[in-house]
């Protein structure tokens, strides 16, 4: 995934953060509530995995030969 796919997923991630978090205020605010709640902390922590996950690092080394593999070599 290039930089830019993922700066746009960032975006997007975050402005579907706002929107469902005002909706969550707005319907407790409405039954008297005055804070989020324990969903507004779902809500966040699912943001913020959603972006670890997209900027998350490849551990493979894509420059690895051909014919490096993990299986056993063959002594003569």
């Amino acid at each position: 995934m290039n930089s830019l796919s993922k700066i746009l997923v960032t975006v997007a991630v975050v402005f579907l953060f706002i929107i469902f978090f005002a909706f969550l205020v707005g319907g407790r605010n409405a039954t008297g509530h005055q804070t989020p709640g324990i969903l507004g902390i779902i809500l966040l922590l699912a943001a913020y995995y959603a972006i670890r996950a997209v900027w998350k690092k490849n551990n493979k080394n894509e420059n690895k030969s051909s014919d490096d593999n993990d299986s056993p070599i063959l002594q003569k």
